[in-house]
């Protein structure tokens, strides 16, 4: 592949690729240390990433300390997502139920997989909103390796 022919890739292939997925990394800040946690996500038309957690954990008492998060997903020879964002804890009843509802739909995707939220008691989770500050998505498709261009495409600066 020639630079002229490097592969840039639009918002709505991003979306649907982020709709077709369900498990992302995602690192938080803590006091001294970063951590990196899988996370299972849906995301609504505008790039907003919504996850569960349960109240407890380091990526919640994290994120309600210090909103800043990053993110990444990716599928081998398809897609790479990088992103960096707010995190926000929603406590709208109706956005909530949404995401439940999404969540497990998502979660049920593989039929190998089972997200361990489903163990979480109602009470004992908080849901989360990640607005990207910063996302840009990378073509896995084609070998971008020799491209003297950046490879990556800016979605959202």
């Amino acid at each position: 592949m020639t630079d002229s022919q490097a592969q840039k890739i639009n918002k709505k292939e991003v979306t649907k690729f982020l709709k077709s997925n369900f498990v992302a990394s995602l690192s938080t800040m803590g006091n001294i240390k970063p951590t990196c946690s899988p996370i299972v996500y849906v995301i609504d038309n505008r790039l907003n990433f919504y996850f569960v957690t349960n109240t407890n954990t380091y990526k919640a008492k994290n994120i309600l300390n210090n909103p800043n998060v990053s993110m990444s997903v990716w599928q081998f020879s398809q897609m790479s997502i990088q992103m960096d964002g707010i995190a926000t804890e929603i406590t709208d009843d109706a956005t909530k139920e949404w995401v439940i509802e999404e969540f497990g739909e998502a979660a049920t995707k593989d039929p190998n997989f089972w997200a361990p939220i489903f163990r979480i008691k109602r009470s004992d989770y908080v849901v989360f909103k990640v607005e990207p500050t910063w996302l840009r998505a990378l073509d896995l498709s084609h070998n971008t390796v020799r491209s003297k261009q950046s490879p990556y495409t800016s979605i959202i600066e």
